[in-house]
């Protein structure tokens, strides 16, 4: 009777070892899933900053090439007026 409860009391052991060790793998797991949503965050943030820098950019660019624009409309015109003036003589 007694070898039976030792018998008993090593396999709870045994098993209590093993749902500890399993709850520790799973504790590890979701320590890792709370890592990545903070990682997932800090790309989210980075991504919202980079957005702005590129809507940023694409403004200056716009202003940029309406600037370009306006200087080759007027050269076009002066060259086109200077044409009418040189068949006028």
């Amino acid at each position: 009777m007694e070898d039976r409860v030792y018998t008993r009391l090593e396999h709870l052991e045994r098993t209590t070892e093993r749902h500890n060790a399993l709850i520790q793998e799973l504790q590890r797991r979701m320590d890792g899933v709370e890592e990545m949503r903070e990682d997932l965050r800090r790309v989210e943030q980075a991504l919202t900053r980079l957005e702005g820098r590129l809507e940023a950019l694409l403004g200056r660019m716009q202003t940029w090439q309406a600037i370009v624009w306006a200087l080759l409309i007027m050269l076009v015109g002066a060259v086109v007026s200077a044409g009418f003036e040189m068949f006028k003589r």
